[in-house]
């Protein structure tokens, strides 16, 4: 009798994939996945994947695999019984070249205002299985090596640590700190490409990866970005996936993607008219340096929590803003506070809406105004308190966290509950309903009340909010905040400043810290939304 055998149960394994490694042929799109998963006590012999249709030559642990089961997009496999150790999965794929639901989502070849040609295998949140077996779930941390074969001279980057094998092949390793799926799976590839080592700030190096008339370093001020660089690593620690930071320029439709120790912006940033942001390069880069901790290091607990990692992005870098370029911030709120007013879907829905692209497209407005800016007004301490919590939820080790747990981290740095906040302007099913303030002025011996009257279209909720109205008489402009405070029980509230003169005109909000329609401006329900960008 062996007394060292163990008779293992059939059963299913979690898909906890520890480890990706996935090699990629650019000329071919051929690809072969090789995931490594742990299984523990009392083990099991079979695993559900998230995956494309047509995976072929399937290995588990090298042999073949006792059952393949595909179903419209998984893959159920068994193999020989484990009691405790690890698997491996493996499974082959030629990646199509097309795109998915009306983004840029999957494997492309375009050309670049030089007539270069770039390609690029993009993932996003829940998407991988684009590309091969694998989980989707964002929540699911991994570490990854990519090889990535490519014509002779081709200059290729991946996420992680790059090293050119030869000139037909390029590695990336992501072995040390965890990233998510939705950023790790990527390739991108332009044999016109140049290196330029554009900045070194204390060891931490920007690398700029252009086609010669790239214009993307040459419009950006070095010390603005050292500056930046210092204070970004001063508040989140060192940069998670190494001190060298690759930037390319490229022809894509977003404005920038956040893959680990590597940034890819859209090559016309310096073109585009700055009608969202005062400058769209800058700003842009900022936003997708602060995604390499906010997004990749700490990544979404599900694919609804979508809204915090892009409002942090959104946020620390108008926190930069404001203290460096007042004008520039206040028009970064003002672009936020129209997308968010025009939004259909609240940035933590409960309903979970369709497609995905649409909601994720207005988290850049609510996000930003309904977990940052408005609670600035409402919260001791204001701006610091909020970009404490925002260290504090990004601290630690690498992990997931949602909307909830920013929730928490915002209560412990303010001292305050806000769930009645949260469960009125955060989360919801269907379309959003913002408030509509009136305003009625009153005078008396030297004094202006000013009492201000929410209301919605259809929920009836009451906001916690504090609002300020602009009132201007012939001489003099006074702004006076209007508290409803954070648990509000009246629709009307009120406050009262000394004001010595007739008051000629009346504003709500004149500075773009609250999301409402704004019947004192003159804002109309069917205002158009303005251009909506994901980056």
């Amino acid at each position: 009798m062996d007394s060292g055998h163990v008779d293992v149960a059939p059963g299913e394994l979690p898909p906890d994939i520890q480890r990706y490694h996935y090699d990629f042929n650019l000329t071919t799109r051929e690809a072969r996945s090789s995931l490594y998963f742990d299984v523990a006590p009392p083990g099991g012999d079979c695993i559900t994947l998230d995956a494309p249709d047509n995976v072929t030559d399937i290995r588990w642990n090298t042999g073949q695999p006792v059952s393949v089961q595909p179903a419209s997009g998984t893959l159920r496999v068994c193999g020989e019984p484990l009691f405790a150790g690890q698997v491996l999965l493996e499974g082959g794929i030629t990646v199509p070249e097309q795109t998915y639901d009306f983004s840029p989502v999957g494997f492309t070849r375009t050309r670049d205002h030089a007539g270069n040609t770039f390609s690029y295998l993009l993932n996003w949140v829940e998407q991988c299985d684009r590309f091969g077996p694998c989980n989707d779930d964002p929540g699911q941390l991994a570490r990854y090596v990519l090889e990535v074969t490519h014509a002779d001279g081709e200059v290729t980057l991946c996420p992680g640590k790059r090293t050119r094998v030869n000139s037909t092949k390029t590695r990336c390793e992501l072995l040390q700190t965890p990233a998510p799926t939705y950023s790790s799976f990527a390739v991108a590839s332009n044999r016109a490409w140049s290196r330029n080592q554009w900045l070194d700030v204390d060891g931490t190096k920007l690398v700029f990866f252009e086609v010669p008339g790239g214009r993307l370093a040459a419009s950006l001020s070095k010390s603005v970005m050292a500056g930046y660089v210092r204070w970004i690593k001063g508040l989140l620690g060192p940069l998670p996936y190494g001190e060298e930071l690759r930037i390319a320029g490229a022809p894509t439709q977003w404005l920038g993607v956040e893959h680990p120790a590597n940034i890819i912006l859209r090559e016309d940033l310096p073109d585009l008219p700055p009608r969202e942001y005062a400058d769209m390069t800058r700003h842009t880069l900022m936003h997708e340096i602060v995604h390499q901790w906010a997004g990749n290091r700490t990544t979404l607990a599900d694919a609804y929590d979508f809204a915090w990692k892009e409002a942090i992005a959104e946020y620390l870098t108008y926190v930069y803003e404001v203290r460096n370029w007042p004008a520039d911030a206040a028009r970064t709120r003002a672009y936020w506070d129209r997308l968010a007013r025009t939004a259909f879907y609240h940035p933590r829905p409960t309903d979970r809406p369709t497609p995905f692209l649409s909601y994720a497209m207005e988290t850049y407005g609510t996000g930003s105004m309904l977990f940052f800016v408005q609670l600035e007004d409402l919260l001791p301490g204001g701006q610091d308190t909020i970009v404490q919590a925002i260290k504090e939820f990004l601290s630690g080790s690498p992990g997931t966290r949602g909307v909830a747990d920013l929730q928490a981290e915002l209560e412990r740095a303010s001292g305050r509950d806000l769930d009645a906040y949260f469960n009125a302007w955060v989360y919801g099913a269907g379309e959003t309903d913002w408030p509509t303030f009136t305003v009625n002025t009153t005078q008396q011996n030297g004094e202006l009340r000013v009492e201000v009257t929410q209301k919605t279209f259809f929920s009836g909720k009451i906001y916690p909010v504090s609002v300020v109205i602009q009132v201007k008489g012939p001489t003099q402009t006074v702004n006076v905040p209007v508290s409803f405070g954070l648990q509000p029980t009246e629709a009307t509230t009120s406050a009262t400043v000394p004001f010595g003169e007739p008051v000629v005109s009346v504003a709500v909000d004149p500075e773009n810290r609250v999301v409402s329609w704004n019947q004192s401006n003159g804002l109309q329900s069917l205002e158009a939304p303005p251009q909506r960008w994901l980056f």
